[in-house]
């Protein structure tokens, strides 16, 4: 196990003073001359160590005896590119610094992990569980092992003995993380409403209108009018996929040929493993979609549907249709876009206003570049769960 846990656990954290006690007396003699291993510096917000290409840590002071740890691991830090985005922030105490955080993350450089400290803990967000390394364990020292790496490289480079030696006294050492400036940054008054997360990836985008989409429900409609379109899909299920007692079950998803994600090219439906149904399977649901759309009063101004699920056994058959939201029945694996953008968007344009939920805006933002609205990005902790320490 690694000496932080796995992902990452707060309670296991070095505390700020005894990181910033390693690390300060390396930004010393960084200042005096470039070291061998890890160089370290000091600027207006805090301590960093530089980035060799495998990631990097900062520590930051505020006001209060708190403290901030963040960085990443570029080979490790499993937080970031996931398809649905990571908000390392949430949760986090009203003191953090979130307007300079917030900047932090939405910057040119990646963040895997944001730590926070007060009242003697250290505390994160929840993560993913998928998550089993966020970057800290690899990044941050667990102890003073940095610093006599530097005074190993400093003899075996020919530096004179005794110089070394007296370097490395515990008084010379305190010395030197002293004479480094500590800046502070002033508490923060709260988190800033309408926060965003970073939301690069097409798939990101596609996640995050996923949760949206879970968390709506159907409006209400007119009940599907028994169709010559169902029957010829009931027939066809009972013809080529009858299980032994004679059931069976089709669950799919509408995907418009325009869709950017549709690789396709075609207007057709999926299984809940991205998988494109049949032809003649994919004809038959389209009548089904377009008939129940004819008869609804409103037409297409009430819209179609996006997810159907037919089921039947020997002497009935049960249709579950959503509109207006992505149905607890539909579960996509792993891997496997659960909305569709391009899809939903065109489907949204059809439909009168009054018609559309209230997630529909998310399709007029440029999310990619707004970022996501952070409520959608927040993990869901268990009930009777907590976060975290801290």
């Amino acid at each position: 196990m690694t000496p932080f846990g796995s992902p990452g656990r707060p309670e296991l954290l070095p505390s700020p003073e005894v990181l910033w006690q390693h690390a300060a007396t390396l930004a010393a003699w960084s200042a005096e001359s470039p070291l061998p291993v890890h160089n370290y510096r000091v600027d207006g917000t805090g301590l960093r160590s530089d980035d060799v290409g495998n990631g990097w840590w900062a520590l930051t002071w505020v006001e209060g005896g708190r403290a901030v740890l963040h960085g990443i691991d570029n080979d490790y830090s499993e937080t970031v590119g996931r398809p649905r985005p990571v908000d390392l922030l949430a949760g986090g105490p009203h003191w953090l610094p979130w307007e300079w955080l917030t900047a932090e993350i939405e910057g040119d450089e990646e963040i895997g992990f944001v730590y926070w400290w007060a009242d003697g803990a250290w505390g994160r967000a929840p993560y993913p569980a998928e998550v089993r390394d966020d970057g800290v364990a690899a990044m941050v020292p667990a102890d003073d092992a940095e610093v006599r790496a530097v005074l190993d490289a400093l003899r075996a480079d020919g530096a004179d003995p005794d110089e070394v030696r007296r370097r490395g006294t515990e008084e010379a050492r305190a010395a030197a993380a002293r004479s480094v400036g500590r800046p502070e940054l002033p508490a923060g008054r709260g988190e800033p409403a309408g926060r965003r997360v970073p939301c690069w990836l097409p798939e990101q985008y596609a996640a995050v209108l996923a949760v949206a989409m879970r968390a709506s429900g159907e409006a209400e409609r007119a009940p599907a009018a028994e169709s010559g379109a169902l029957g010829r899909l009931v027939t066809w299920m009972r013809a080529n996929h009858p299980w032994e007692d004679g059931s069976c079950t089709v669950t799919a998803a509408f995907v418009d040929g325009a869709d950017p994600g549709n690789r396709y090219r075609a207007d057709g439906f999926l299984d809940e493993q991205g998988r494109r149904l049949g032809e003649e399977l994919c004809a038959l649901l389209g009548d089904l979609r377009l008939t129940d759309a004819v008869g609804d009063a409103d037409g297409d101004a009430s819209g179609r549907w996006l997810y159907v699920r037919v089921r039947i056994t020997a002497d009935e058959v049960t249709v579950d249709r959503a509109h207006d939201h992505l149905p607890r029945w539909w579960r996509a694996r792993t891997g496997t876009a659960e909305a569709w953008p391009g899809t939903v968007a065109r489907e949204m344009a059809r439909r009168a206003p009054h018609r559309r939920p209230s997630w529909a805006g998310l399709l007029a933002e440029d999310i990619p570049r707004t970022g996501a609205p952070a409520h959608l990005c927040a993990v869901p902790v268990p009930e009777g769960a907590g976060a975290p320490a801290g």
